[in-house]
């Protein structure tokens, strides 16, 4: 399955809604709202999150915007005043499109001492899946940079506004009315110069090291054998003792001084 993962904030459905519809017109077919369970930020109540998100879909594509949260909370506004026979008639295709069957609604709750295992989860379950962080708490975004480096995600997206937002009428900032590369764009943060220079040198300064220990403990096993079977007295286990040596000692440095990048 094509998967979207999307960290959770707050209980307002628009939040989602541009970057639902943004990936399922691209193939997605497995939507799952996350949120990090832990004492900095308030709990979303996930289960109506997700029906509030699905709902804004289907009024969407009646021709009808609802108000979900806030102090206009259950206000419905007809979009038939708002735009034309044809322009409502387009609206409401794009987002019929999105509530097809096919399409699983899920909602996860992660401990925050369990992130890098759940991101680590995703990349072995699926390389291609779509991580957003469009909505998610600043408080946890560092660590989310951080595991989908270390777990080599290669999809960690944003939805970038590049207009001002309408609050006097918030359907005018939904996707219906955006042109992707003028209006929005989708952003895959991993793609940056600098977070693909970050993970070049991560591997730079850990593969001297990997490759340091590795030898350091086949040349130990071999001084072992040696020593077993021709003595310590000899020759050829004393060298093998030596190049033993001399191997942990660089590790040692490798650890404490690793190799940087230029």
């Amino acid at each position: 399955m094509n998967n979207l993962y999307i960290f959770v904030t707050t209980d307002r459905p628009d939040q989602y809604l541009n970057s639902v519809v943004h990936c399922i017109e691209r193939g997605t077919n497995r939507i799952v709202l996350l949120q990090v369970e832990d004492s900095k930020t308030e709990q979303v109540q996930l289960n109506l999150l997700r029906t509030n998100v699905y709902n804004l879909l289907q009024n969407l594509s009646k021709g009808f915007y609802k108000y979900y949260t806030g102090l206009r909370k259950e206000t419905i506004v007809p979009l038939d005043t708002e735009y034309s026979p044809d322009e409502l008639s387009k609206l409401k295709a794009k987002y019929i499109f999105c509530l097809t069957d096919n399409i699983k609604w899920e909602v996860e709750r992660i401990q925050y001492l369990e992130l890098r295992q759940y991101i680590s989860s995703i990349s072995r379950k699926n390389k291609n899946a779509i991580i957003d962080v469009t909505s998610v708490s600043k408080v946890y975004i560092g660590d989310i940079f951080a595991c989908s480096l270390l777990e080599n995600i290669s999809k960690l997206c944003t939805f970038e506004l590049l207009i001002k937002p309408d609050f006097d009428k918030p359907w005018n900032t939904l996707i219906h009315e955006l042109e992707e590369g003028k209006q929005y764009k989708y952003t895959n943060l991993v793609e940056t110069p600098i977070f693909k220079e970050s993970t070049k040198a991560i591997l730079i300064r850990t593969t001297p090291l990997l490759v340091s220990v590795s030898g350091t403990v086949l040349f130990v096993a071999l001084a072992l054998a040696t020593t077993f079977i021709f003595g310590s007295s000899g020759a050829f286990a004393q060298a093998m003792s030596t190049v033993g040596t001399a191997l942990g000692i660089i590790s040692f440095f490798l650890i404490y001084f690793p190799v940087r990048g230029k």
